[in-house]
């Protein structure tokens, strides 16, 4: 029977096979390419674990679409990944049934693939290797060079290709769009307390380098770090550059980082599978954002005996971020050898303000078109007192596109839009809601200008976004306060909806 019609007779099958009920996918299409090529030897291996094709798309194979006759699969429209791109996009299949003639080490395979739909709605893609069978090349079921061949495929699909390992909806996944927003990242573009920032990047890096230190100390090659403070001071930026710089080194440094534990298996599922992967990547980084809202009550025992090792961690850096420490339980931030390392990224103070200024203006030194001199520099740091970095990009963000839309910082400028011009009524209201604000509303310090600078529009610029953002600083967090008040008020409302029908001596136990 020719090849193509005995591929032929596999597709026929393929079709039969999907168009009526069945119980094991991979079985039936075992049994009928089995049928089709009896003088073949088949090994099928799951393509998240072994990618062949990309194997080959690397240089390492060879993969030649054989889709001239049977082939099962759906043409798609894939968009440019912006609309800014001048790329009018392409069509690619999403391939159901397709064939592949395949060479690797002067050995050649025929290779199916298959896509469907578990159980569980996820979709499974299995590669099917045919290789021709003479008396001496199976051995106990498996083929010597089919196993060379899914061996160093597997080994290559491990490893990272300029990627970044992301665990979401319970499953591993290689980002490369994650990979190329912090490629871009430097310890140098992140403003932190100098000792801080060196002891930072000292402790990462000597764990890494020191593994052999740690066996003949008898220690756990292993370690926990907390990244806290509020939102908007440099917990991101400072992954970034961690991803970045470790993976950078001579040998390496995968970064695994984990988004959910949401999934219809559960918690206790997504945690024994983050650490599975993590033990067989090490050594790597381990970081789980918003640690805080991932490790609940139901998880947290689980959690804490895969952080403690059951099993060796030997070569897991973690790092957990989080926005709120309080609300991690004692067991995970005061227990030695879990996360015993904890860095606290504050409200910039006075000199971290100036130097992030001074790094701004050092965007402009060459630049005909921005007026950014230093000495403006020790002004905006001085008024911009309890800016969170987020803040203080937002200021420098908006206040030059304030001055490339033209604007001169001046008080009766036409970017002030109403202001000045509302109804005397309207006025009056606005004074009474200021005068029973319980809060005094924040204003910006007085500075002391050097009157070379006195007249730079940019100051003027920023000075008056500085106000327009305080005045955003207070109002967010008197909203924020409200928020808190009633989400702890509605228990307590709950609560007394419900006490009418417990009995009054209930309350009195303990009291």
């Amino acid at each position: 029977m020719a090849r193509d019609q005995r591929h032929a007779s596999s597709y026929d099958a393929w079709h039969r096979h999907s168009s009526k009920q069945r119980v094991d996918t991979e079985l039936a299409v075992q049994d009928f390419l089995s049928a089709s090529f009896p003088n073949h030897h088949i090994t099928r291996t799951m393509a998240s674990a072994c990618d062949l094709l990309g194997y080959a798309s690397a240089g390492f194979a060879t993969a030649t679409p054989a889709f001239d006759t049977g082939f099962d699969a759906t043409r798609a429209y894939s968009a440019p990944k912006t609309r800014l791109e001048q790329d009018p996009g392409k069509l690619i299949d999403h391939i159901k049934f397709g064939r592949w003639c395949y060479t690797w080490q002067e050995n050649e395979y025929i290779i199916y693939q298959i896509q469907y739909h578990d159980g569980y709605g996820r979709l499974i893609k299995v590669f099917f290797v045919l290789s021709p069978t003479t008396a001496d090349d199976a051995t106990d079921g498996h083929h010597a060079a089919t196993d060379g061949l899914i061996l160093a495929a597997s080994q290559w699909t491990k490893d990272l290709h300029d990627e970044i390992y992301v665990f979401d909806d319970q499953m591993w996944r290689k980002d490369s769009k994650l990979y190329l927003d912090v490629k871009g990242s430097s310890w140098d573009d992140v403003i932190l307390d100098p000792t801080m920032k060196r002891n930072l990047v000292q402790d990462v890096l000597s764990f890494f380098d020191n593994s052999e230190l740690y066996r003949s100390l008898k220690v756990p090659w292993k370690r926990g770090v907390i990244f806290h403070g509020v939102p908007g001071n440099g917990k991101t930026i400072s992954l970034q550059a961690l991803i970045n710089s470790l993976s950078q080194r001579k040998d390496p440094i995968p970064s695994l980082y984990v988004k959910s534990f949401d999934g219809c298996r559960g918690e206790k599922y997504s945690i024994q599978s983050i650490f599975e992967h993590a033990r067989t990547m090490a050594p790597c980084l381990l970081i789980f954002e918003d640690l805080d809202s991932l490790v609940v009550d139901e998880c947290r025992s689980y959690f804490l005996n895969e952080v403690d090792g059951l099993e060796s961690n030997d070569g897991i850096l973690m790092i957990g971020s989080t926005n709120h420490l309080g609300r991690l339980d004692p067991a995970i931030t005061k227990r030695p050898s879990r996360f015993d390392r904890k860095y606290h990224f504050r409200v910039p103070n006075m000199g971290e303000r100036l130097e992030y200024c001074r790094y701004w203006s050092r965007k402009f030194t060459d630049s005909t078109t921005v007026d950014f001199p230093d000495e403006i520099c020790d002004p905006i740091a001085a008024m911009t007192e309890d800016f969170s970095f987020a803040y203080l990009k937002e200021l420098f963000v908006t206040s030059l596109l304030e001055l490339a839309r033209g604007a001169t910082g001046e008080v009766a400028d036409a970017t002030d839009g109403d202001i000045g011009k509302l109804d005397p009524a309207s006025k009056v209201d606005e004074a009474a809601k200021a005068a029973s604000t319980k809060k005094a509303k924040r204003v910006l310090a007085e500075v002391e200008i050097a009157e070379s600078v006195k007249d730079n529009t940019l100051l003027k610029i920023v000075t008056k976004q500085a106000r327009m953002l305080l005045d955003e600083m207070d109002s967010t967090e008197e909203a924020d306060h409200e928020e808190v008040s009633r989400s702890f008020s509605r228990p307590m409302r709950n609560l007394r909806a419900t006490a009418q029908f417990v009995p009054t001596n209930y309350f009195n136990v303990g009291l």
